[in-house]
């Protein structure tokens, strides 16, 4: 049995300041361009298990600086989703849209838990951000589910679900892409769906995490699909209220690291038509949980 770990919250390679109670923290005193000592990147990790989402500041660099840095927290390859990447460094996508292309991710989610093994973190820095809004939320998984009631929680310890990208919009930019459908059978034969359980242990602070979110998780195992529709919007309900919350304004030169195991986001499209770009490096571990 996996037992909660008491994480430290002070560290001697930088000062972190709790964004909110519950989730993210904003570290200072770090030059992220500069490779990092062995201690910072282990205080590193420390604190993303702890705060589950890390801010930082007027930090400037170049894509091979942001690879650098992101490989601090795991394994960084090139990308598995269908986002433009940057053709320099090809571990890097590009998340964008502006007024020809509106495609803000207006959704919550976690990255990617249509693998069998999601990544287990993303960081996303800011490359053009509109003159006001485009900020992101993230949500604490850890925190929705600590506020449930006990016999609530072991019943969802006992189920499963399944987990798919085929519906969202995927599906119709690979048609737009291939009218043959040969790029849309190949994706489903690459990425079929995967169960997780709906209940996860975040194996390094052992705590547990609701692990589904609205965007892939379509139903849940052994359950009729009424009751299953209805539990399900009963939990990514509990993602909505604002004590699980951290929202950050992005700033030029602003980066955002998190936890994809133990956090959900969301990215406020209240920014048409102006431009918004960001590039965002997702990294993983051998075994996410």
């Amino acid at each position: 049995m996996v037992h909660s770990i008491q994480l430290p919250h002070v560290y001697e390679s930088f000062v972190a300041t709790p964004f909110t109670p519950n989730i993210g923290a904003t570290l200072h005193g770090l030059d992220l361009s500069q490779p990092l000592s062995d201690l910072a990147q282990s205080e590193l990790k420390a604190a993303l298990a702890r705060y589950e989402v890390l801010f930082f500041r007027d930090q400037v660099l170049t894509p091979v600086q942001q690879v650098a840095f992101t490989r601090s927290f795991g394994q960084v390859n090139e990308v598995k989703a269908f986002f433009p990447r940057v053709e320099s460094q090809p571990e890097i996508e590009i998340v964008e849209s502006t007024a020809e292309r509106p495609a803000a991710n207006n959704n919550w989610h976690s990255d990617i838990t249509w693998q069998a093994n999601p990544p287990i973190g993303t960081s996303l820095y800011a490359q053009v951000i509109p003159a006001s809004g485009g900020d992101t939320v993230w949500a604490s998984m850890t925190t929705a589910y600590e506020a449930l009631p006990a016999d609530f929680k072991a019943y969802l310890e006992t189920l499963s679900a399944m987990h798919t990208w085929e519906v969202t919009g995927w599906t119709e930019y690979l048609l737009r892409q291939d009218a043959t459908g040969e790029q849309l059978q190949a994706a489903r034969a690459k990425y079929p769906p995967v169960t997780h359980p709906v209940v996860r242990v975040h194996p390094v602070t052992g705590k547990k995490i609701l692990y589904v979110n609205p965007t892939f998780t379509t139903h849940i195992h052994g359950l009729p699909r009424t009751q299953s529709d209805a539990l399900l919007a009963q939990l990514f309900g509990l993602i909505t209220a604002p004590e699980v919350q951290a929202r950050f304004c992005w700033q030029p030169h602003s980066l955002a690291v998190w936890d994809n195991r133990s956090t959900q986001h969301y990215a406020v499209a209240d920014f048409y038509p102006q431009h918004r770009k960001l590039h965002r490096i997702t990294f993983t571990a051998d075994h996410a949980f």
